[in-house]
């Protein structure tokens, strides 16, 4: 269940476009929002060490209107929100901003932090604050984006692999579905490459993994209805795109990185990110238990 959410907000279209998914799920599961702006300071060190005074007091002057301004526009919203029923806190602090986003998280016990996806939309690219928010964070991690007309929250794609899966984004699915009705599809991809394989081999390859699908999926016991599919694709990334913008998926919860070692603090998996980076919908990113 999501009780909380931290919506961490830059001031700009895209992360207006994340907030109509914070009001959707707040509104759905009851959950309180923390509408958080991070006045930026790059410097992990006083600020006072890096400017002579006269710059210093027009820096001084700089975070003091910016605290005005994004104070003012950050309480506008929360009265839209206490209008409808939902509780909206405003905060506002200093520092390094992916730091920032996960601290204001971790303080107030969040159970899910969302974000723009912070560059201009005609990119592919991920902004660098997400991207370094989504490999420190041991919160999950929503990265939304546009979506034309009504926001929907039906549809779940968890992308699977055939080692590990009552991993912690499908328990966090798991979780949410006892709250929501959603239709969960669990997506084994079988990775043939360049290969030329006849359609028979590629058949009994899918056949064979679809079983083990079923069957892991009934071994896991997760207590909700899944849809076990299985694609064949070049790559996992390719499937899980091309799966998700063909079969009209609203969010898409993945791990981090797959499989069972352990990995340093700050990893992301190459599938995890490029999914991140072009999936047509919005990701929910949980960092796999150690």
């Amino acid at each position: 269940m999501i009780k909380k959410i931290v919506w961490a907000s830059d001031g700009s279209e895209d992360s207006l476009d994340a907030l109509a998914y914070v009001e959707e799920i707040a509104q759905r599961c009851k959950s309180e929002i923390i509408g958080l702006y991070v006045i930026p300071d790059y410097f992990e060190v006083d600020t006072k060490d890096q400017f002579p005074e006269q710059e210093y007091d027009l820096i001084a002057k700089w975070i003091r209107e910016t605290e005005y301004k994004e104070s003012d526009r950050l309480n506008d919203i929360a009265k839209r929100f206490d209008s409808k029923g939902l509780s909206f806190k405003t905060q506002i602090v200093q520092g390094v901003p992916h730091l920032q986003i996960i601290k204001v998280a971790e303080e107030a016990n969040s159970d899910l932090i969302v974000l723009g996806k912070g560059r201009a939309k005609e990119k592919v690219l991920l902004g660098a604050t997400a991207l370094k928010v989504i490999r420190r964070s041991p919160i999950p991690v929503m990265i939304a984006r546009k979506k034309d007309g009504s926001i929907k929250i039906e549809n779940i794609l968890v992308p699977t692999d055939l080692f590990n899966i009552a991993s912690r984004d499908l328990l966090f699915t798991a979780g949410l579905a006892e709250y929501l009705d959603l239709n969960i599809t669990s997506l084994n991809i079988v990775e043939i490459g360049n290969k030329k394989y006849p359609p028979e081999v590629v058949e009994r390859l899918r056949g064979n993994s679809y079983n083990n699908l079923i069957k892991k999926v009934n071994q896991a016991d997760l207590g909700i209805k899944v849809n076990p599919v299985v694609k064949t694709a070049k790559n996992a990334c390719k499937g899980i795109i091309k799966y998700a913008s063909e079969n009209d998926v609203d969010i898409i919860f993945m791990n981090t990185y797959g499989g069972g070692e352990y990995r340093r603090e700050e990893f992301i998996g190459s599938v995890a990110e490029r999914v991140i980076q072009e999936a047509p919908c919005p990701i929910i990113t949980v960092k796999p238990e150690e």
